[in-house]
């Protein structure tokens, strides 16, 4: 069995107003919102399930509008046995009433949560966010990383005048999360939190020798408030899992981070509907993977991984 850990879907009911008429919208269609022709396409590419979640209300400061985007998402999932839905975690709503909309969903179903690296100036090591983690702590619920979409470092920095956010931006943005939820410590008080991250980590695996570089202790002064790099190799490979998507199946990123990571902490993801357009660039993003993993590599890769993680199953 394929599940995809990292699909998007935005119900009609709660479809976002931003959508209607949009550059993305035109470009899409109805995959934005189509469940059925999510299932259809899936079915076509030989892919079994999907784990969708809603990237335009990660992060909201809106708790009520929240909710209700996750109200539609889960009557999508529950309709079918092939679907798993991620919450869409309000951040900006403040720490408790983010925490108590993960809480409340994950009671009525769901599968995880989502949030972005940053929202509204709220980065994962903020400490307006440990509410959030105590639930993921103490429920074993898994939480996607994704990336701000717009801006996702600075306005002034790799902005979209030449893709550069999208090709960059927000990839740097989720390799420099995950260095921050490490370094200061935050898996080190919730030995049961799971951050799997979008984008194989931003590509972090084909960064190694940088930050081996820099975090060579004697090397450079003033490292005292970081973690040793021997440190940071074990909770990067034991505490971090990292998702497929975002480099459409390019096999060097993949088998980079196959040797960074152990298979168990790489899921199978697609970003849908936004990078393959069609069943046969779904199906190539499976046969990416299959190429470049032993046998047992490949199952852990494609299923047993996501298995793993997903509460409520």
């Amino acid at each position: 069995m394929t599940i995809d850990f990292g699909a998007h879907l935005f119900p009609r009911e709660t479809y976002p107003d931003a959508f209607v008429g949009s550059e993305i919208e035109s470009l899409l269609g109805d995959q934005l919102s189509d469940v059925d022709g999510l299932l259809t396409m899936y079915e076509r590419a030989g892919i079994d399930r999907a784990v969708l979640s809603q990237p335009y209300f990660m992060g909201s400061a809106d708790a009520t509008v929240a909710a209700a985007s996750n109200d539609a998402l889960l009557d999508v999932v529950e309709d079918t046995d092939r679907l798993y839905g991620l919450a869409a975690i309000p951040t900006q709503a403040g720490g408790e009433v983010a925490a108590a909309e993960f809480e409340r969903a994950l009671d009525k179903g769901f599968n995880g949560g989502a949030l972005e690296t940053t929202s509204g100036g709220i980065n994962l090591d903020d400490k307006i966010l440990e509410p959030v983690f105590e639930v993921a702590d103490q429920t074993g619920a898994p939480l996607l990383v994704h990336p701000k979409l717009d801006e996702s470092l600075h306005p002034d920095a790799l902005d979209d005048e030449y893709l550069l956010n999208a090709t960059f931006g927000r990839e740097v943005a989720l390799a420099a999360s995950i260095c921050r939820v490490i370094h200061t410590g935050l898996l080190d008080r919730y030995p049961g939190l799971q951050l799997i991250y979008h984008h194989l980590g931003g590509n972090i695996a084909v960064m190694m020798g940088r930050i081996r570089l820099q975090l060579d202790e004697g090397r450079w002064p003033g490292q005292d408030h970081v973690k040793t790099i021997e440190e940071f190799e074990a909770q990067l490979r034991e505490r971090i899992y990292v998702d497929t998507a975002g480099f459409f199946g390019d096999r060097t990123a993949l088998e980079a981070a196959l040797d960074v990571f152990p298979a168990s902490n790489v899921v199978f993801g697609t970003d849908y509907p936004y990078e393959p357009r069609s069943d046969r660039e779904l199906a190539e993003l499976v046969t990416a993977v299959s190429d470049v993993t032993s046998t047992s590599q490949e199952a852990t890769v494609l299923e047993e991984s996501a298995r793993a993680l997903l509460v409520n199953t």
